[in-house]
């Protein structure tokens, strides 16, 4: 009994370097602020008191549990501001959060604000939310609770080792294997990713197609191959990435699908997000590996040469 709960306590709780959860706040808040400045141009279109989704339609909609901006009118009617100037208010505080939280400032505090406003957008226009929505609301909770911002932030350039790192990096693979194998098998449940036809219907819808893929009805074969494949990859994530001769391949499979969500689809900020959950709980050592491996000698060779350059017109100078 000793011995199991030694190797619990080791897999949830061995000191670990905080650069993963650095890497997840920093990424988070960058694509937060992505997205928060590409809908600044349509802040009342989608969220105003008589946009796509009037207030007082939506109140009626969603859980009356649920914070809406509808909560904030009497305020606005009280102090004289129009309920749409509220809207532009709130999204420029949510900015401001997003950047306290990608600077490592006051973070719990800006994730908390910040993942408190961004429920009240999604729930106001809710019929705008999508998949981005989902997990950039779930990562501005972890931010809350997780450490990440104990390691590089504006006043901290240096990793934390912890325990609690080890345990939160813990929560987010579990999470992750959770999400791809029930996404997996609901897709196996259905007969359209075993024929083809889900990857054909999504090239098809002119909210998806960015390219003319017609030409796939003369290869039903491939549109069977991409379906299989993700199936594999998201059914599979979970045995995959856990064994070890098998994690790289598991994650450049899960960035690949992403990737290719991201230039066939145009869901740049889903894939995006995607491949930051999925580096930081599985794919950090990989991005360590490449980055000392390749980056670090190619930016030393640089250096080399600049000052083997500086030297020669020294010494020249000197002549």
């Amino acid at each position: 009994m000793n011995s199991y709960s030694g190797v619990l306590h080791r897999f949830f709780f061995s000191p670990r370097s905080g650069e993963p959860l650095a890497f997840f706040r920093i990424a988070i808040a960058f694509i937060g602020l992505i997205q928060g400045c590409w809908l600044l141009g349509n802040v009342v279109m989608l969220y105003g008191v008589n946009g796509l989704i009037p207030w007082s339609l939506s109140k009626g909609i969603v859980s009356p549990l649920m914070p809406q901006l509808s909560w904030l009118q009497p305020l606005a009617t009280a102090i004289g501001i129009p309920g749409d100037s509220m809207v532009y208010i709130l999204m420029a505080v949510y900015l401001v959060c997003l950047i306290f939280l990608l600077l490592g400032m006051s973070t719990r505090a800006a994730a908390t604000l910040a993942w408190g406003l961004h429920l009240m957008f999604i729930n106001t226009g809710f019929m705008a939310a999508y998949g981005v929505e989902t997990f950039l609301h779930i990562a501005l909770f972890y931010c809350i609770l997780m450490p990440v911002g104990d390691s590089f932030t504006w006043k901290n350039s240096e990793s934390s080792v912890s325990e609690w790192n080890t345990l939160s990096i813990r929560v987010l693979q579990i999470h992750l294997c959770i999400v791809y194998l029930a996404s997996g098998l609901e897709k196996a449940m259905g007969a359209q990713w075993w024929n083809g036809e889900a990857i054909w219907q999504t090239f098809m819808q002119g909210q998806f197609a960015r390219f003319d893929m017609r030409w796939l009805a003369d290869y039903p074969w491939l549109a069977k191959l991409i379906c299989w494949s993700t199936l594999l990859i998201e059914i599979g994530y979970p045995v995959f990435i856990w064994w070890r001769k098998t994690r790289v391949y598991a994650y450049v499979g899960v960035v690949l699908l992403h990737v290719g969500i991201s230039f066939f689809m145009g869901l740049q900020l889903f894939a995006g997000i995607m491949i930051v959950f999925s580096t930081a709980a599985f794919g950090w050592e990989y991005i360590e590996q490449v980055y000392w491996g390749i980056v670090r000698p190619l930016r030393e060779k640089k250096m080399l040469r600049r000052a083997e350059v500086l030297a020669t017109q020294a010494f020249w100078s000197l002549e």
